[in-house]
C-alpha cells in the first residue's frame, strides 16, 4: 500500500466520524461536539496534506509536517476534552459553542507559547498535548466503566479502546518505512489512527443523552 492512500484512509475516516458529532452538536452540546469536530478536522487536514505529499508533490514536507505539529497541539486534546465534558455531564456549552472557541484558542495558544520557547521542538510539543488529550479520552471512558448509565459496557469497553490505540501506533509501530506483516510501520500507524477514531462513535451517546 502507498503511503498516500493510507493517510486518505485515515483523512476519510477523520471527516467521516466528524460528520457524526457535527449532526449531533447542531442543537445540543454544541461546546462538547463542536470540540470534537475541530479535533478531526484538524487531524484530516493533516491527513490530506500528507496525502498530497505522498502522492502528488514531495516538496510539500513542511507544509505537511506544520500540518501535523498543529494536529498534535489540538486534535487530541480538543478530543480528549470533549469525552470528558459529557462524561462527567457538564451542563456548561450544552446549547453554546463560545466555550468551545475559548477552549482551542488556549489550547492553542499554550501549544505554540511552548513551541516557540528554546530547547523544546515543535515535535515535542505535539507529542506532550496529544499524549495529554489521550489520556482524557481514556479517563473519559474509564468513568463510563466505574459508573455505566449512559454507554452500555460493551461501548464503554470499545471507547477505552481507542486511545491505547493511538499509544500503540506511536510508540510501538512507529512511522518509518520498515515493513511489517506486509506494509510498511507507516501504514500502519496510520490504519490504527483510523481505527482508533471509529471507535469514537461508541461514545457518541454521551452526547444526546439530554434533549434541548
Amino acid at each position: 500500500m502507498n503511503y498516500w492512500l493510507a493517510e486518505l484512509v485515515l483523512a476519510v475516516s477523520a471527516l467521516l466520524v466528524s460528520g457524526h458529532f457535527w449532526s449531533t452538536g447542531r442543537d445540543r452540546h454544541q461546546s462538547p461536539a463542536l470540540l470534537m469536530v475541530a479535533g478531526l478536522c484538524c487531524l484530516a487536514l493533516a491527513a490530506l496534506a500528507g496525502a498530497y505529499r505522498y502522492g502528488v508533490d514531495p516538496w510539500a514536507t513542511d507544509l505537511h509536517r506544520a500540518l501535523s505539529h498543529l494536529s498534535g497541539y489540538i486534535s487530541f486534546p480538543a478530543i480528549g476534552i470533549a469525552l470528558l465534558w459529557v462524561s462527567l455531564g457538564l451542563p456548561a456549552g450544552d446549547q453554546s459553542r463560545a466555550p468551545a472557541y475559548v477552549i482551542l484558542v488556549l489550547v492553542t495558544g499554550a501549544a505554540l507559547g511552548m513551541s516557540g520557547h528554546g530547547g523544546v521542538t515543535p515535535a515535542e510539543v505535539s507529542s506532550f498535548f496529544s499524549a495529554l488529550g489521550l489520556l482524557l479520552w481514556l479517563a473519559a471512558a474509564v468513568r463510563q466503566l466505574l459508573v455505566p448509565g449512559r454507554l452500555s459496557r460493551v461501548q464503554a469497553v470499545l471507547l477505552s479502546l481507542g486511545a491505547p490505540l493511538v499509544i500503540i501506533a506511536g510508540l510501538l509501530v512507529g512511522t518509518d518505512s520498515a515493513p511489517l506483516w506486509g506494509l510498511a510501520r507507516i501504514n500502519w500507524f496510520h490504519l490504527l489512527l483510523a481505527a482508533a477514531l471509529w471507535l469514537l462513535l461508541c461514545g457518541r451517546p454521551l452526547f444526546a443523552h439530554r434533549a434541548r
